[in-house]
């Protein structure tokens, strides 16, 4: 697999895949300064590695704040709960490295497609139907941590189907 830049106008982020197989999903990763990911999330039954390799990444894992330096490397647990940001005035860089791979990458490759098309609000979060569509499609590899989110993901799943969102998603995952 050649390498492939996904990047999300919106949040500010920038991954490199370096690497994409069943067992590993590994990518370069850049968050703007002060930038943050969209949302609280956890990946069911994976290992997240994060390596940062300039700048620091503050990281909560499981309610514990972290920060990871230049050069150092932290580990989150499978179905730990977790969240990134940059509260520096630097761009954060890190390899991140998820053990197996679930479908990291279709997801990622989703939400940034979502973002670059106009279909994410200022915090690169798509509408609650999309967001339906997405938690539903990629269940196995991601969920959001907050229980009533994903309340709220159960009940709008079948509404999101029956207005096209899960078709509207599954245009931007591999073929």
């Amino acid at each position: 697999m050649s390498e492939e830049l996904l990047t999300n106008p919106v949040t500010g982020e920038k991954m490199l895949v370096l690497e994409s197989t069943p067992e590993v999903f590994k990518i370069e990763y850049a968050l703007r300064a002060h930038g943050e990911i969209p949302l609280e999330h956890y990946h069911p039954n994976v290992e997240q590695e994060i390596s940062v390799s300039a700048g620091e990444m503050h990281v909560t894992i499981n309610g514990e704040h972290q920060v990871i330096k230049a050069g150092e490397t932290y580990a989150a647990p499978p179905s730990a709960l977790h969240f990134q940001w940059n509260p520096c005035d630097e761009e954060a860089i890190a390899t991140e490295t998820y053990r197996p791979a679930g479908r990291n990458h279709d997801f990622f490759r989703t939400l940034f497609g979502l973002a670059t098309d106009g279909h994410t609000d200022p915090q690169g979060m798509p509408s609650l139907l999309v967001r339906a569509a997405i938690f539903t499609e990629f269940k196995d590899t991601i969920r959001p941590a907050a229980a009533g989110i994903r309340w709220v993901v159960a009940i709008l799943a079948p509404l999101s189907s029956l207005f096209g969102y899960r078709r509207l998603i599954r245009k931007y995952a591999r073929k």
